[in-house]
């Protein structure tokens, strides 16, 4: 049985999307299957994570914009219901976990540290992959979108993710991959560490709060330097925004 944590006890919170697994293969399958009646091209991998980051819906909406096709708006409305249950049926089918993400967590859960998901996909669908691939029972809270909760960046998912995971602010890092979730870590006033793979409509380096990491093993090192810390700089702290790439 796990002990509830001590204040110090650290909690990290990572993105979904970009970040834990690679899922636009599953989205962009979900979107030709939908839009197939109006004979547009089939949707890359790397034109769907152009338009990645902020929900199944503004995916949509973007999708939309990028193919040049102006339906009407209950016309599109209903084929943008149509996508999301078409891709919450089978949100894992391609998806793949990325490099070093099972290794990390469970070292992180062999630390006793505190882990949780906060994602801007609909959280009913959040889970569905992390169970798919194995990773639920990694995380001591998920957190997604439904119902009138506001998304990344936002910053109350991040704080309900730690408080949910049974952590607390003070001792919380942010990991993701987009400038929702650089918005996100900067609201909340926690660290942040974003990686270069993932699915960020601006450059990586034009983000600039955080620290960016470009392989497994530097955000495992960028990760457990934060987990033995006892003390770190805030958006506020006179220091370079910037890091290296470490």
């Amino acid at each position: 049985m796990r002990l509830p944590p001590a204040p110090t006890t650290p909690t990290v919170v990572f993105d979904l999307d970009g970040t834990l697994v690679h899922t636009v293969p599953d989205i962009a399958a979900a979107l030709d299957e939908v839009l197939a009646l109006y004979s547009v091209g089939p949707t890359s991998e790397d034109e769907a994570a152009s338009m990645m980051g902020d929900g199944l819906s503004e995916f949509f909406w973007r999708a939309l914009t990028s193919k040049r096709l102006n339906l009407p708006a209950d016309e599109a409305d209903a084929a943008r219901r149509r996508f999301i249950a078409c891709y919450a049926k089978a949100p894992a089918r391609r998806s793949r976990v990325y490099p070093g993400i099972y290794a990390l967590l469970q070292e992180l859960r062999q630390r006793n540290v505190r882990t949780a998901v906060c994602t801007n996909k609909i959280e009913e669908i959040a889970r569905t992959i992390l169970q798919d691939m194995r990773l639920v029972n990694c995380f001591d809270a998920v957190v997604g979108a439904g119902g009138d909760r506001p998304m990344k960046p936002d910053p109350r998912p991040v704080q309900e993710a730690v408080t949910r995971a049974g952590g607390h602010m003070a001792r919380a890092l942010l990991v993701g991959d987009t400038s929702a979730d650089h918005g996100a870590a900067i609201a909340a006033r926690v660290p942040l560490v974003l990686v270069d793979y993932g699915y960020s409509h601006l450059p990586i380096s034009a983000l600039t709060y955080g620290i960016i990491v470009d392989n497994p093993k530097s955000l495992h090192d960028a990760v457990m330097r934060f987990v033995g810390m006892e003390d770190y700089r805030g958006p506020d702290a006179e220091a370079e925004h910037h890091p290296s790439v470490v």
